[in-house]
């Protein structure tokens, strides 16, 4: 059976990531992760099989890809464990067995979703265990979505919640001509709350002041509130996972340029490290 190397496993990683993503934000996308989960099994089989391009099922690549997941520590949970996590055998097959039914009956697909999500989990980490060296590009987020200076409150608060951000990347550029120069730095979730949920000082009653500080720009709350957006940790893509752990102490995000063009390419979170 052939085996992923570095670019394949980060491939098909952060294919099932955004994959499970999809899904946790509708149910009905439960099919995203089964095509991820074909496509590598076709990649695990194509040469014993001598497949033309012509992807199978599910159970087609039952052997295959559960000897894959066999990676992970995560496949076969210890006895004492058994009681909270599935192993992935028994999880492939309660997929194998939903799938057809899960087309036509709302709580099979529910079922079918919440087993795919723990599937997707598990090969994700066996993924990751392919390279020995992981390196900041294998697990960040790219082309994040950034927050700007100008933009009111109101879409940046519309931006998290529609997309479940907890942070976003915010740059601040000087305003001298002579010697331009960027300052990377994120607002929060728990930032937004608190300045839009303060205590009222004075008569003002709680919509007028929630609606007037909704309408003020990021620019305009920094003025008012120099808490809002905080200065980023900074790394580099090409940076080693083990040496940047550390900076999770300070801060559960963290902010991705590239080594040589200085640009940002990506986020990398706690949750990511996961």
């Amino acid at each position: 059976m052939p085996q992923p190397d570095k670019k394949s496993a980060s491939f098909f990683a952060n294919e099932l990531r955004s994959a499970r993503l999809a899904t946790l934000a509708d149910a009905e996308a439960f099919d995203k992760i089964i095509h991820v989960v074909e496509r590598l099994g076709y990649y695990l089989t194509k040469e014993k099989k001598s497949d033309q391009g012509y992807y199978g099922n599910l159970r087609k690549y039952t052997a295959a890809i559960t000897e894959f997941a066999n990676r992970s520590c995560l496949s076969n949970p210890s006895i004492a464990h058994q009681a909270y996590l599935t192993s992935f055998s028994r999880l492939y097959e309660l997929v194998k067995e939903a799938r057809n039914d899960a087309l036509h009956q709302g709580a099979f697909a529910r079922h079918l979703t919440k087993h795919l999500i723990e599937l997707a989990i598990i090969l994700e980490d066996a993924l990751r265990s392919i390279p020995p060296d992981l390196v900041v590009s294998d697990l960040m987020v790219r082309n994040p979505e950034c927050a700007e200076l100008w933009k009111p409150l109101s879409f940046i608060r519309q931006q998290m919640l529609a997309n479940s951000y907890s942070y976003l990347p915010v740059v601040r550029s000087s305003d001298d001509v002579l010697n331009p120069s960027e300052e990377w730095t994120i607002v929060s979730d728990a930032s937004i709350a608190r300045f839009l949920r303060c205590r009222i000082h004075g008569t003002e009653s709680i919509d007028k002041f929630r609606i007037k500080r909704l309408s003020k720009t990021l620019q305009d709350a920094m003025d008012e509130d120099s808490n809002i957006c905080l200065r980023a940790t900074v790394i580099f893509e090409n940076a080693q996972i083990s040496e940047i752990a550390d900076n999770l102490k300070d801060q559960s995000v963290m902010l991705v340029k590239h080594q040589n063009r200085l640009e940002l390419v990506g986020i990398l979170t706690a949750f990511d490290l996961l």
